[in-house]
């Protein structure tokens, strides 16, 4: 890149230094959900609770196509999933060759085992790839390493097939990040870290490190976004920042696409406090513009409805949760899944108090 990341960020942040910050219009309430299931079932109700798009999976061709169909109907518009653990999209692309998965350091390795091995009752307070709670924690789920280059040309091609399904909104970004929350640590990771280590050589080890890891992070998105706007100027992109990169948790306004959901309130417990959410979804709605101009800030709550593993979320919680997000300052919502509010009525009632149309519209 001519101009890289961090140096667009000390720009930028000596800008807002000089100036208020930059706020975002509130705008009408948009609530988007991630999930799945039979299109007949869930595209009705999730209108009737007020969803205004759905992140789904487009493997299965005639059930995509029904989401689709159904959510002109309803008013919905619907997003095909592209997701960076994504193993049968790179063996779809290279049939031949194995895929490039992000290595993590031995410690994290061993931590791997013991979750993997962990079988308790909310799993110790595991937070899945949101922010830790425990001293280290990493990402069971394998994702593809993309440094490699071949891994952004896998993904290029997956987005030409669900683009060129007809009436598709756009494509959504998840899982992009690392396993580790910080870093990979393959060959070509490495390699590609000692190049930039030479670029950048007054940075100490460790913040050229996450320096690199945040910029490529930043990069990738960008460049598979600029790609599907190539693909189809109309389509639409957008994103939930997941994993957590715990150097910069809330680097999503670095992402040049039209929505980025970012994590104001986590699953499980223990449920951060109403403050803290209400300060994220602050940070998300008013510095949403700080890099690009295209970019809508909007807030993600997490909800499932597993009481065998976790525990569930209150409709007293819920709401409380969704008014520190909309005080905040996010007007767009993003929650998964939204199959468990659909079989949720408690949690279908909260939602809808805040998302659905009034009665006559």
């Amino acid at each position: 890149m001519r101009t890289t990341c961090r140096t667009m960020a000390l720009v930028a942040g000596a800008l807002l230094a000089a100036t208020p910050a930059l706020a975002q219009q509130t705008g009408e309430r948009v609530l988007t959900g991630w999930g799945g299931g039979k299109a007949e079932d869930v595209v009705p109700k999730a209108a009737e609770v007020g969803f205004s798009e759905l992140v789904v999976h487009h493997e299965n061709a005639a059930n995509f196509a029904t989401f689709i169909e159904l959510g002109k109907q309803h008013g919905i518009g619907v997003y095909a999933w592209v997701y960076l653990g994504d193993i049968p999209a790179w063996e779809k692309a290279f049939p031949d060759t194995e895929p490039p998965l992000q290595i993590m350091s031995p410690a994290e390795q061993e931590a791997l085992k013991k979750l993997q091995a962990d079988k308790t009752p909310g799993k110790s307070r595991y937070q899945f790839g949101g922010e830790p709670v425990n001293e280290l924690e990493v990402l069971e789920t394998p994702l593809l390493c993309f440094h490699d280059p071949r891994v952004i040309e896998a993904f290029k091609k997956q987005i030409d097939e669900m683009l060129a399904v007809a009436g598709v909104r756009g494509v959504a970004f998840d899982y992009f990040g690392y396993r580790n929350y910080r870093c990979c640590l393959c060959p070509t990771s490495r390699k590609l870290l000692e190049t930039y280590q030479a670029q950048h050589p007054g940075l100490a080890p460790d913040v050229a490190l996450q320096g690199f890891s945040l910029d490529t992070l930043v990069d990738f998105n960008n460049r598979l976004a600029a790609y599907a706007y190539s693909v189809k100027p109309e389509a639409k992109v957008i994103t939930h920042v997941y994993p957590v990169y715990l150097p910069e948790p809330l680097y999503g306004n670095r992402l040049n696409l039209n929505a980025c959901g970012q994590t104001a309130a986590w699953f499980f417990e223990p449920f951060w406090s109403v403050d803290k959410i209400k300060a994220y979804s602050q940070t998300i709605a008013q510095e949403a513009n700080r890099y690009h101009t295209r970019p809508r800030g909007a807030a993600l709550i997490g909800y499932y409805n597993t009481p065998a593993n976790f525990p569930v979320k209150s409709p007293e919680r819920l709401r409380a949760e969704l008014q520190a997000i909309l005080d905040g300052g996010c007007s767009r919502v993003h929650v998964c899944s939204f199959n468990d509010v659909l079989k949720t009525p408690d949690a279908a009632d909260v939602f809808r108090s805040f998302f659905g149309k009034p009665a006559g519209k």
